[in-house]
């Protein structure tokens, strides 16, 4: 296929990811200074070289027409990533000092335990009573009065006080980065206001089809909900036709994530499939002729954009859209199309569009699924031959999950740590069941008789209970998932790697391909031996970075000891300390509240001293203010905890200390004066508040 010519976007989308992943590693401003200049000098050396293609027989130097070609992508690529992250324009709103912004919401906004969370972009600067053009997104979190509770939606333009910092990074190992997470929306500042700072200026001033497919988007969840007596199962119908996650249980997702069935939550291109077959059984009849053919390619184009403008425009329903568009109008021309050529035609021109889009994890694994769909199925499927239709079709859907597992496992344990170990079963039972409550959905959406409309909806609520209970029933079944698995970007390549040796030996017949890939293993493999090792022999401690809590870790010889305020079954604990430990191989930890005594073999600790190997802490909080000492107590670090009032001189009377923690349950003033009173004092000081965790490794000291 490379060399025949049969899939030329395969060819051009390797420099564009290229040039794309460099403009996201190393961003230079001074290239859109000079982006015109370059690709005006890269123009003018190929029409040169079009010139004397004849004259200096250029034509026996083809190769040199694709490094050129291939060059002026990557280059494309890594300018226009440059140029979209906004943050080096200089009308973005962060490198000018305003008093107040105008500002206008680009989504949905979602209301949660009184916060109203949406996304803005800055379209005004308000200084001195002058306003400027700004541009610019800001991540919004409103604080809603209960009482007189403010509606906002997509669209509206309001006027916020120029108060917002940038995005947290990560302060504990493992967490996750939500700061990259937005960088890749090009969102780098959020701000948290009160109601009472927000002046609505007007309203419904966005993208006129966006607020329409919105708009009714809103008005198809209003009826799922209306006829759906369960409002779990109407916030799935929501969340698997429409797109609408918003009111979708941790339960729920809980028990998609570790059965392997949760692809079904994210409107794909299995959804997207579901409408095309629909359409096509529904416009069958204008098949007729060309021009027929024509009119009902571009109606089920036009409604495959609009279901995916109407689910909110994801990367894996664009990338089903560009790809069935591309099908259905080649089909309409009777054009002959390459499926390796389709799916890098719809990655270049979604990439082109959004260069960010190739560092989301709902695109990456999209993209991997379908290519593994469309080489795996058929290899995998003719290993078995059945002579029974019905189990024929079913073993051709485990062949189909096997694949798209194959495919997106690497990429899967690298993102989520997880791998569904009976994905095969539950995938081959809720097939039937999304595909009926698709269809059944479909149809309940836009049928007005009330009287069918209750019938279906009471079926889609059995359906969809009834699919959640078999989805709960294996989620609790032993070793459901293998959690906690994390591996290193080294192990991630190189595992993909191994695969592409399999795939490539066994394609092309080459056993010093499959030589290559025996030797991949044994690295892999080691590479897991040292992993392992260099966890066991951890030796250190952890004090974790939060904002309202207290938390310290202790790691020796396979065992985790986690002390803290924490409440066992808080999601604090499976955010930012549960991470910390399985990424150094400890799935289980043994938990231990600080208010209470406790001891160990090398570990003993009370509320406020605790011990670790011949380490010693003092949890210095108001419990110690009124108490006098007979005489001078000796611990290694302080941890000043729950603001107290005492300075630091006068703890150094009564406690002799080699280093002070600050953690965050102190006020920030209290902070900066004990910061400062650190550095006249000479003593070594570390504010775990919006910090790095603090992490001690005893090896180093021993």
């Amino acid at each position: 296929m490379f060399y025949k010519g049969e899939v030329p976007f395969v060819r051009l989308l390797i420099p564009l990811i290229i040039g794309i992943y460099l403009g996201y590693i190393y961003s230079f401003p001074f290239i859109l200074q000079w982006r015109i200049i370059a690709g005006l000098m890269m123009l003018g050396i190929f029409i040169f070289l079009l010139a004397k293609y004849k004259s200096n027989s250029l034509y026996r130097s083809g190769w040199l027409f694709g490094l050129i070609i291939h060059g002026y992508i990557l280059v494309t690529g890594y300018g226009l990533t440059v140029y979209l992250s906004e943050r080096f324009d200089k009308k973005h709103f962060s490198t000018q000092k305003s008093d107040a912004f105008i500002i206008q919401i680009r989504n949905e906004p979602k209301l949660s335990n009184g916060i109203l969370r949406f996304e803005a972009e800055v379209i005004r600067s308000c200084l001195n009573k002058k306003i400027d053009i700004m541009i610019g997104k800001l991540l919004i979190a409103a604080k809603i009065d209960s009482v007189s509770q403010l509606s906002l939606n997509y669209g509206d333009i309001l006027l916020i006080p120029a108060i917002y910092d940038e995005v947290d990074p990560p302060y504990n190992p493992g967490e996750f980065d939500y700061k990259s997470y937005l960088e890749n929306k090009q969102i780098y500042h959020q701000a948290f206001v009160n109601q009472d700072q927000l002046v609505l200026l007007k309203q419904n001033s966005g993208n006129r089809i966006m607020l329409f497919a919105l708009n009714l988007r809103k008005q198809l969840v209003e009826k799922f909900y209306t006829y759906l007596p369960d409002r779990d199962a109407a916030a799935l119908a929501s969340t698997l036709i429409l797109g609408y996650r918003a009111d979708l249980s941790k339960e729920i997702v809980d028990a998609y994530s570790k059965t392997g069935t949760m692809h079904v939550l994210s409107v794909s291109g299995m959804h997207v499939g579901i409408v095309f077959l629909v359409l096509s059984v529904l416009l069958k009849p204008l098949g007729r002729n060309q021009r027929l053919r024509l009119i009902r390619a571009c109606l089920i184009i036009s409604i495959i954009w609009f279901y995916s403008l109407l689910t909110g425009f994801s990367a894996p329903v664009c990338r089903a859209a560009v790809m069935l568009s591309f099908v259905v109008l080649g089909k309409a021309l009777n054009k002959s199309q390459n499926t390796y050529n389709l799916i890098a035609i719809s990655a270049f021109f979604l990439l082109l569009y959004n260069p960010f889009y190739l560092m989301d994890a709902g695109f990456q694994l999209s993209y991997l699924a379908v290519i593994g769909l469309v080489y795996f199925h058929p290899k995998i499927y003719q290993m078995i031959f059945i002579r029974n239709k019905i189990l024929d079709h079913a073993w051709s859907y485990c062949a189909l999950s096997i694949a798209a597992q194959l495919a997106t496992f690497p990429i899967s344990l690298y993102y989520f740590h997880q791998f569904p170990v009976y994905f095969l079963i539950s995938n081959l039972f809720i097939v039937l069941p999304v595909a009926i409550i698709m269809y059944v959905g479909i149809a309940f959406l836009f049928i007005p008789f009330s009287i069918i409309i209750i019938s279906l909806g009471w079926f889609l609520n059995w359906l969809i209970n009834l699919t959640n209970e078999f989805l709960y029933y294996i989620e609790h079944l032993p070793y459901s998932s293998l959690g906690g698995i994390w591996i290193s970007t080294f192990q991630y390549i190189m595992i993909y790697m191994i695969i592409a040796c399999f795939i490539l030996g066994f394609s092309f017949k080459k056993k010093g391909v499959l030589w290559q890939a025996s030797f991949l293993i044994v690295v892999l493999m080691i590479s897991f031996t040292v992993q392992n090792m260099i966890n066991y022999r951890r030796h250190e401690l952890i004090f974790f970075s939060l904002r309202k809590n207290t938390a310290i870790a202790y790691i020796y010889r396979g065992k985790s000891i986690i002390v803290s305020d924490i409440n066992a079954s808080d999601k604090l604990i499976a955010f930012s300390i549960k991470p910390v430990l399985e990424k150094r191989g400890y799935t289980d930890g043994l938990f231990l509240d600080t208010t209470l005594r406790f001891s160990g073999a090398s570990y003993a600790g009370d509320p406020n001293f605790l011990q670790f190997a011949n380490f010693r802490i003092l949890r210095w909080n108001r419990k110690f203010d009124d108490l006098t000492f007979s005489g001078k107590l000796k611990v290694d670090v302080i941890l000043l905890s729950g603001n107290p009032r005492k300075k630091l001189a006068d703890i150094k009377t009564c406690i002799d200390f080699s280093k002070v923690l600050i953690d965050g349950t102190n006020p920030d003033y209290k902070i900066k004066a004990w910061q400062s009173e650190a550095v006249e004092m000479n003593i070594p000081c570390y504010i775990l508040k919006k910090n790095p965790a603090y992490i001690l490794s005893f090896s180093k000291l021993d």
